[in-house]
């Protein structure tokens, strides 16, 4: 999730464009997979269906205000913004279940938003790193929300399936507003630019990510890919030339440093229940 960041800024077109033609050539290629794997793609029901085609329509939106988080502000903005999602998680995971939040989830919630305040100079819309980080914000709330539907249907579907279909609602919902899309697939450089982030970036790495979500919590999940800023920041310092200034570093740490705690906080949770197995 790190490297893709730079798509955003390596791309010189709208967000939506962007993000339309990453799902359009994802939906070719594991189409393709399907097609040579002789795979169905048929759910049980179209209620399933519909269900995994609206996570979808909640995926092209994450997808496209995060990139246009970067876009308007830098790719470490952007990404800190969206990695507040594993707190967000913490607080949403417990409320589909039925449940409260715990006082601690809450609490790293609040400062993380005491972190994204450290990294905005000044919070007025004039101000290009406060919309980054709103936007961010706004991506990071989909994600979790997505993520959390998707863990529910991965217990009945394989992970491809399921982004197929998703990607396929992004497809549908993204491309009648894809202005300039014909003429970036005509370069050749930004063609080849979509390929490898619709193949490496998509279509294996988000099957990988849905798949792990059977096997952890979606919290935890989160917490464990938040090196991502750190090596995303690295990225669009040496090849984009973004030197992030010190309150970013500053407001960055506070941040991983809540995604981390919540990591610690899963364990823990988790250990009475390992235990109680055991016995």
């Amino acid at each position: 999730m790190g490297n893709v960041t730079l798509f955003a800024k390596l791309l010189p077109f709208p967000a939506v464009t962007i993000i339309s033609g990453r799902a359009l050539f994802s939906v070719l290629i594991l189409g393709l997979f399907f097609a040579l794997r002789r795979k169905s793609i048929l759910y049980k029901n179209f209620k399933d269906f519909s269900f995994v085609f609206g996570i979808g329509i909640l995926f092209a939106l994450h997808w496209v205000t995060y990139f246009h988080s970067i876009q308007v502000s830098t790719v470490a903005v952007g990404m800190l913004s969206l990695f507040t999602y594993p707190v967000f998680s913490a607080i949403l995971e417990p409320l589909f279940g039925g449940k409260k939040p715990e006082p601690f989830a809450l609490f790293l919630a609040s400062f993380s938003l005491f972190g994204l305040f450290l990294i905005v100079p000044d919070l007025s819309w004039d101000n290009q790193m406060f919309q980054g980080v709103v936007w961010g914000v706004v991506s990071a709330v989909l994600y979790a929300i997505r993520n959390l539907l998707t863990k529910e249907m991965h217990v009945h579907y394989p992970s491809s399936q399921i982004l197929f279909t998703q990607l396929f609602a992004t497809s549908l919902l993204l491309l009648p507003f894809a202005d300039g899309l014909s003429q970036m697939l005509a370069e050749p450089k930004y063609l080849l630019f979509q390929v490898v982030l619709a193949g490496i970036f998509t279509s294996l790495a988000h099957t990988i990510w849905i798949r792990s979500l059977s096997n952890l919590s979606v919290t935890t999940a989160g917490t464990l890919s938040t090196l991502s800023p750190i090596y995303g920041s690295l990225a669009a310092w040496y090849f984009l030339g973004e030197v992030p200034p010190d309150r970013l570093w500053l407001g960055g740490g506070v941040i991983l440093f809540c995604a981390v705690m919540e990591v610690f906080r899963k364990q823990n949770e988790n250990k009475p229940i390992e235990k109680g197995e055991r016995d």
